[in-house]
């Protein structure tokens, strides 16, 4: 009896001082872990073009949207703990309805549908240029308000109460379709009075930008014009009011108090002997020390390093070439076509960009829904692309056609200011460029001259808003189950585009720009209005596969590959989940050894190198 007791009181003690180990003391905040996450984001504006392909990792972190998708293909609460539909027997209108759980934003200021009802609207208001909108399109008035001819008092979206969403559809929509659709990062919550205030910028600095996910910005510098000697960071912290109560631990919700991402030489800028190796290198290097851990980024030599210890997620995100159909060497759709099959799919991902990128066989992704989450899009439409070059196929189509010059811009992902402060030290493998330049190849073959454009993050999205390129390559973040996500851009009225609204004229006609490529086809946005309109799943799928057809047919754009997702962790952190159907990962439970110690060793070190 006394052995069982004193085997009790073993374990009594270690289970609390264990419990001991991990409760926060007073004064202290939590962990901060290092890590690589992705290319720095110039902006965190989850509704507008983002010019990086991973910027999503960053976005799911810090903003929550009303539903998720996990990694079976379930629609999970996220922002709402519940919907359902409603019919409106008196006005014979079809509804929805979104009960929000009680957070906060990242300044203390509760989560609101009203967020949901202004981020919502200002994606479908004629100003604003978001590749996003056609989400939304089954929202009664989203067209006539996207059009400049409604205002937002005629869009189906109002909050019933602060925690009650009310949508009204134009259509009997199928409520489990948008209660995936909405899932969509780019579709979160946004403060109004934080747009108001500073505008478009809002979501450029950590100063201004509010968040209602489990992290906040703590920091995001990278240096400027104004400021060449800032460091290069971003910085997430623990957004202490998500999901908290008063009374709450600090770290209830979401254990690590900060994740630190160094870019460059940053903070490190004394490790003289990385000194001239790129960015990824540089961080791989610095996870192989001990320095960071957790690496998300890679380059071909670090990717097949780590290859035997990585997870993969898929990402749903590819990269695309587009072509201005306005181009007068490029008006002809067998001329884009050409330019598609010439295309060695297989030989970008293999020896281009190498970092477990899959060759497209057509424009919507694996991993896309057909008709349910049991069903791929991809799998029932079949190949579209042959994934190795078809020169000669390509070159029947360019037979007898005009040839000329055409330039490719590309993205040159960091700003002017960083790239010649750190051009001594680190060298810059970018790997736009590489594939422009592959491209490139591939279509002097066809007998074009092809010159070539970098262009910063800021002239690169003015670019496509101005339509002001021949061939540009872009990452297509569609982030969706849903294939009308990624086809309904290419229909005029759902492209998303901004337009010039004159208010002092009452207008009763609707206006649309097209899609950033400038096609424009009828026959193809009738298409895209069937699929919108019919409630049956199936016949729902079947319109969009010949949506996807027609397209790939008038080639506007060309898939080139899919994105997916790799990381390897350090054995010094568990409690990463990624327990999604986009590859996003989970920190809240994120939780690193002896980590005491490892704050103090990095503060010690940041203290002997001012």
């Amino acid at each position: 009896m006394k052995k069982f007791l004193s085997l009790i009181l073993c374990i009594i003690f270690c289970v609390s001082a264990l419990a001991g180990c991990n409760k926060l003391e007073e004064e202290e905040k939590g962990a901060n872990i290092r890590m690589f996450l992705t290319d720095y984001p110039h902006s965190l504006d989850p509704a507008v073009i983002q010019p990086n392909g991973d910027v999503d990792q960053i976005l799911s972190l810090i903003f929550e949207p009303l539903t998720r998708i996990d990694a079976d293909g379930k629609v999970q609460p996220a922002l709402a703990t519940e919907w359902y539909g409603q019919y409106d027997d008196i006005y014979q209108l079809h509804k929805m309805y979104f009960v929000l759980k009680d957070t906060s934003w990242s300044d203390n200021r509760k989560v609101s549908a009203d967020d949901v009802v202004y981020a919502w609207s200002r994606i479908l208001s004629p100003e604003v240029d978001s590749p996003y909108a056609s989400l939304l399109f089954g929202i009664k008035g989203a067209r006539t308000v996207k059009s400049g001819v409604g205002t937002i008092d005629d869009l189906g979206l109002a909050a019933v109460n602060s925690t009650l969403l009310e949508v009204t559809f134009e259509y009997d929509y199928n409520c489990e379709l948008f209660a995936e659709q909405v899932a969509n990062i780019h579709l979160a919550p946004c403060r109004e009075d934080v747009v108001a205030r500073l505008g478009d910028a809002w979501a450029s600095s950590a100063a201004d930008i509010v968040c209602n996910g489990a992290f906040r910005v703590q920091a995001m510098d990278m240096p400027t014009a104004e400021n060449t000697d800032s460091a290069c960071k971003l910085v997430l912290e623990r957004n202490a009011f998500y999901l908290r109560e008063d009374g709450d631990a600090l770290d209830k919700f979401v254990n690590p108090y900060r994740i630190t991402c160094y870019y460059y030489e940053g903070q490190y800028k004394y490790y003289e002997n990385e000194a001239n190796s790129s960015q990824k290198v540089f961080q791989a290097s610095r996870f192989l020390n001990g320095e960071i851990y957790y690496l998300s980024a890679f380059e071909p030599q670090t990717y097949q390093h780590f290859k035997d210890d990585l997870e993969t997620a898929n990402t749903l995100n590819g990269f695309a070439f587009y072509f201005n159909t306005e181009n007068e060497l490029l008006k002809d759709a067998d001329v884009r076509k050409a330019f598609s099959a010439a295309l060695d799919r297989n030989e970008i991902v293999g020896a281009t960009t190498g970092t477990g990128e899959i060759a497209a066989t057509g424009y919507v992704p694996n991993g896309v829904f057909n008709t349910d989450r049991k069903s791929d899009f991809r799998t029932e439409g079949g190949s579209l692309y042959n994934t190795s070059a078809d020169l000669d196929t390509a070159k029947s189509l360019v037979s007898g056609k005009e040839k000329g010059t055409l330039t490719v811009s590309y993205l040159i992902p960091e700003n002017s200011t960083t790239r010649d402060k750190f051009s001594k030290k680190v060298s810059y493998n970018n790997v736009y460029w590489l594939i422009a330049a592959q491209a490139g190849e591939y279509w002097k073959s066809l007998g074009y001259t092809i010159e070539f454009e970098g262009l910063y993050p800021d002239e690169y999205t003015e670019a496509l808003k101005t339509r002001n390129y021949d061939i540009i390559g872009v990452n297509v973040l569609s982030g969706s189950v849903d294939a009308f996500n990624y086809l309904a851009p290419f229909a005029k009225e759902y492209s998303g585009s901004s337009i010039t609204v004159d208010n002092s004229v009452a207008s009763v006609d609707e206006e649309f720009n097209p899609h950033y490529t400038n096609f424009d086809s009828a026959d193809y946005s009738e298409i895209i209005t069937s699929a919108l309109k019919t409630n049956d799943r199936a016949e729902r799928a079947s319109l969009l596969h010949k949506a996807e057809e027609m397209l790939v047919d008038e080639c506007p754009a060309t898939m080139v590959f899919w994105y997916t997702r790799s990381f390897v962790a350090s054995k010094e952190i568990k409690g990463y989940d990624c327990d999604s159907w986009f590859g996003y990962m989970d920190f809240t439970d994120l939780q690193l050894k002896d980590w005491r110690d490892v704050n103090a060793s990095e503060e010690a070190l940041l203290e002997s190198r001012k």
